[in-house]
């Protein structure tokens, strides 16, 4: 499902005394997560995507190439990441990942939206687009 306004911060409360990243504070790549920072990545954007992926498999190896293309199109308007799921299992469990590669595409913490399997540049370009043009009304 995805959310009319998912980049509006709420007023009050500890949403209210953090700032949208400057270009400057964006990765230009795919950000290497694990229990230590995953957090603090999906809660300091308003749009980013998180490839859950394991190295055995051979379509989540597919999609390392197309999301690190993406990242650099999409520099400071989306942050992207990857964790692996057999050394995050307990990230994997929390967010009940079943099959992968898995994208949970997050604002400021809060899952918006996702996908499962093997997709195209086209295909996640359509719902990056359709997320930042949503979060423009």
């Amino acid at each position: 499902m995805i959310y009319l306004g998912i980049f509006k911060r709420k007023r009050g409360g500890r949403d209210s005394d953090q700032k949208i990243p400057s270009v400057d504070e964006w990765p230009d790549h795919v950000v290497t997560l694990e229990g230590k920072n995953f957090n603090d990545f999906i809660e300091k954007y308003p749009l980013s995507i998180v490839d859950f992926w394991a190295p055995w498999c051979a379509p989540c190896r597919t999609m390392g190439p197309r999301l690190r293309r993406l990242s650099k199109i999409y520099k400071g308007k989306v942050a992207f990441g990857k964790l692996d799921t057999q050394k995050s299992h307990d990230i994997a469990k929390k967010y009940k990942i079943m099959g992968i590669p898995h994208f949970g595409f997050f604002s400021y913490g809060k899952k918006v939206t996702s996908m499962t399997g093997v997709k195209s540049v086209g295909d996640i370009k359509d719902t990056i687009d359709d997320l930042l043009k949503k979060s423009e009304h």
